[in-house]
């Protein structure tokens, strides 16, 4: 039985396949059954150039064949597991990947209000491996600058 939605009507959850990320799908999975809320989940393709070389080049990297490569790459695996994400949480989950244009938190804060997003649920660590003392960089952003509230888990 689930509760009466309380403003949750849809909740983004951040995945990149690290455990954490993998923890937050499982407590948004259960969330997301609890308030009956639409359930989607995001990982963002980190970017691969500093976005002033960019301009530089006057290329966007999508058109440079070893970038383009390296995105297909990321699209195809985030692709794979997140279907089985999808699988294994039980409940509707609509998945989605975008590049990063600007800074991983940027695209994630866009996304999230583009898209009308109620709760953002996320891990503490991503899969990078640079660690701060209690959160990750990219859970320190999206904690700053979201327009919603953020669950983070552990």
């Amino acid at each position: 039985m689930s509760r009466e939605n309380n403003g949750f009507k849809r909740i983004l959850v951040l995945v990149d396949g690290s455990k954490y990320s993998i923890n937050a799908l499982e407590y948004a999975s259960t969330v997301s059954k609890e308030y009956d809320s639409e359930l989607i989940a995001l990982y963002v393709v980190p970017s691969i150039m500093r976005y002033d070389d960019l301009f530089l080049s006057k290329r966007k990297y999508e058109e440079i064949p070893a970038f383009k490569d390296i995105i297909e790459l990321s699209y195809l695996e985030s692709h794979n597991w997140l279907n089985e994400l999808k699988e294994k949480s039980g409940v509707k989950l609509t998945t989605d990947v975008i590049v990063a244009k600007k800074s991983v938190v940027s695209e994630i804060i866009e996304y999230s209000e583009n898209s009308n997003i109620d709760l953002i649920i996320m891990g503490t660590r991503g899969r990078t491996g640079l660690k701060k003392l209690l959160l990750g960089s990219t859970a320190e952003g999206v904690i700053t600058y979201a327009h919603c509230p953020v669950l983070v888990v552990r």
